[in-house]
């Protein structure tokens, strides 16, 4: 899931709900709205340029990786340094607003205006991090040379910019944007009925973004320029997974990356809208065994419905920071504090955001615990399944490596298989494919494996995990006891939520 679309879109619809400063009579300043929309970013992205080329000099002059980390934090964070601008100049200083006194409330031009500024900025930051990939790339092509791989050419700066800019915004932003068009335009067809019909632009608005979500993977398909993976034992393996665990899929994809992105996906919610996703990088780096091993962990996504329940968890989340902020300003107004109007305003916006990030740190957590979960599963998958042929038998009296040693290594190990179907047990072979490759992965990509991720967790998390898994029992594992909690809990919270609604409604009405 990517947050930067997402954030993006969500402050300017939380803005248009009127969640915002308001700035009297006059309405907001232009020049200053202006000036912290565009001034601020370019700002922001100045430093992220002069920071990047400080980088570069540091590792032309052979300094290590550590230029090479830094460079990557002031990417993300310079991202994240847009975003923060972007709800700044939205909503303290009235930038839709402004927006809007100039264009009018069109139908997704004065949103799309309002969006510029970080989208020219998350552009902007691919577009400087470019030298520091081109440098990583060419420091790992004699190692690509001598492991015997393929070596690809860096793409051009404007059409690596142009992939980041497809994979991290377009494939999310454009259905976003599809759907906000679709909803203004069915309330402007409805505003001029009476106010009774408004539920029908609400049902309207829900069942096409429905409809656009679940012909997402189609999109996808086109804007990253996908081909059927071509007939061989590695389609045959995807296939067979897909069969054996009754995940209907539509075509398993190559996406052609130019050596610049290893990964793996399982795009869409249903069968027929369904595709398997594998990019070029994975499928030429990883062996076959390390390659089921994340195939199968995308399957565990699918199986266990992660989909729908994160959507749950996230709305659970979101729910229950709105709960107790609530609560905490119920306190507040029963002490009798007194706010002033500009003080109120101030105090809504601080209690939002304040919501959203204890929203945004339990849907991480949530989040983190579906992959272990989907790690379990591919685990437990290939604990089931035989190595394939091109696997070497091991020697007598090799033992399991630890799970850095297992990230490290360009091939999994030669390991016995001390537990698997026979037993019920999970397997040491299966554990070391999956580590082993999600090690690979983090070296690829130049990561840190103990670099921690909001969604994911690090390499080095899961891999301990992992290591944990090795001889217990298939079919009684802690990931699954720990998802069971989450789900109980999400539904209860939202049960409570839909309780203290309703409650607001009947005291509304009343």
């Amino acid at each position: 899931m990517q947050l930067f679309p997402i954030v993006l879109v969500a402050v300017v619809l939380a803005a248009s709900e009127g969640l915002a400063l308001g700035h009297g009579e006059s309405g907001p300043n232009p020049v200053v709205a202006l000036v912290v929309a565009w001034a601020l970013a370019a700002v922001i992205l100045l430093t992220a340029w002069i920071g990047t080329v400080w980088c570069c000099r540091r590792i032309d002059g052979g300094s290590g990786s550590r230029p090479i980390v830094t460079a990557e934090h002031l990417c993300r964070w310079s991202r994240t340094a847009f975003l923060i601008n972007h709800a700044l100049a939205v909503f303290a200083f009235g930038w839709l607003e402004v927006v809007r006194d100039w264009t009018g409330d069109l139908v997704l031009i004065d949103e799309l205006i309002t969006m510029m500024p970080p989208i020219l900025g998350y552009i902007g930051a691919w577009w400087v991090y470019y030298p520091v990939e081109s440098r990583l790339r060419r420091a790992l092509l004699i190692r690509r040379l001598d492991n015997g791989q393929p070596v690809y050419s860096m793409p051009s700066r404007t059409r690596y910019v142009l992939m980041q800019w497809r994979l991290g915004l377009l494939l999310l932003l454009v259905p976003l944007l599809i759907i906000m068009g679709l909803a203004e335009s069915v309330h402007l067809a409805i505003a001029p009925l009476a106010d009774e019909t408004e539920w029908i632009a609400d049902l309207t608005t829900l069942v096409a973004a429905l409809l656009v979500f679940l012909y997402t993977p189609l999109l996808a398909r086109r804007l990253l320029h996908l081909t059927p993976l071509p007939a061989g034992p590695l389609r045959d393996d995807m296939l067979d997974m897909c069969r054996r665990h009754n995940v209907a899929v539509r075509d398993v994809l190559l996406w052609r990356t130019s050596g610049s992105m290893i990964n793996a996906a399982v795009m869409g919610l249903l069968g027929r809208l369904r595709y398997v996703l594998l990019t070029d990088v994975l499928l030429e780096t990883l062996s076959r065994r390390q390659v089921q091993a994340v195939m199968a962990h995308e399957i565990g996504h699918v199986r266990r419905h992660h989909i729908p329940w994160l959507l749950a968890s996230l709305l659970a989340t979101v729910a229950l920071s709105e709960m107790l902020i609530s609560g905490l300003l119920y306190v507040l107004d029963s002490l009798g504090v007194v706010w002033s109007e500009d003080a109120g305003d101030w105090l809504t916006i601080a209690a939002t955001v304040v919501a959203l990030i204890i929203a945004l740190q339990l849907f991480g957590w949530v989040s983190r615990r579906f992959e272990r979960q989907a790690d379990t599963f591919s685990v437990v998958h290939l604990s089931r399944t035989p190595p394939p042929p091109q696997v070497p038998a091991a020697e007598p009296g090799e033992r399991s490596t630890s799970p850095a040693s297992a990230g490290d290594s360009a091939d999994p190990p030669d390991l016995p298989v001390a537990h698997g179907p026979e037993t019920g047990l999970i397997g040491s072979e299966a554990v070391t494919a999956l580590q082993s490759a999600l090690g690979r992965i983090a070296q690829l990509n130049a990561a840190n494996p103990r670099r921690r991720s909001w969604r994911h967790g690090s390499i080095a998390w899961r891999q301990d995990y992992l290591q944990s898994l090795i001889g217990r029992p298939l079919a009684d594992l802690p990931a699954g006891r720990v998802i069971r909690r989450i789900k109980i809990t999400a539904i209860v919270v939202l049960l409570i939520a839909a309780i203290v609604a309703g409650i607001r409604m009947l005291d509304a009405g009343g």
